[in-house]
């Protein structure tokens, strides 16, 4: 198989051997890009998970919080608790369920 210095140093044009080898070189790169596209899709999917399971905590989380300090300003303490902590839970599934309904439709 001539080299590309090889043809241009005899005027050459290249023979059909080599210009086949070129073609399945190309081809086998394209499926090893296949191959890497796939595994960003589920490099994609565990990262939308994550995002997901960060929605629900975070939304738990602000509302305890809030809660938490109502109470103290307050004096009344577990009451702003319970309810933040479940306003925040509902938050978070909203939050979540928001998300999943974004990602289906791309």
């Amino acid at each position: 198989m001539p080299t590309p210095d090889e043809n241009e140093t005899t005027g050459s044009l290249p023979s059909l051997e080599s210009l086949q080898s070129r073609i399945d070189t190309v081809k086998s790169s394209a499926g090893v890009e296949k191959q890497s596209e796939n595994s960003s899709y589920a490099a994609n999917g565990i990262g939308d998970a994550m995002r997901i399971g960060i929605e629900l905590v975070s939304g738990v989380a602000v509302g305890a919080v809030a809660g938490f300090f109502l109470d103290r300003w307050l004096h009344t303490m577990p009451l702003f608790f319970i309810v933040g902590l479940l306003l925040g839970a509902a938050a978070g599934f909203r939050n979540m369920i928001r998300e999943v309904n974004r990602n289906i439709d791309k």
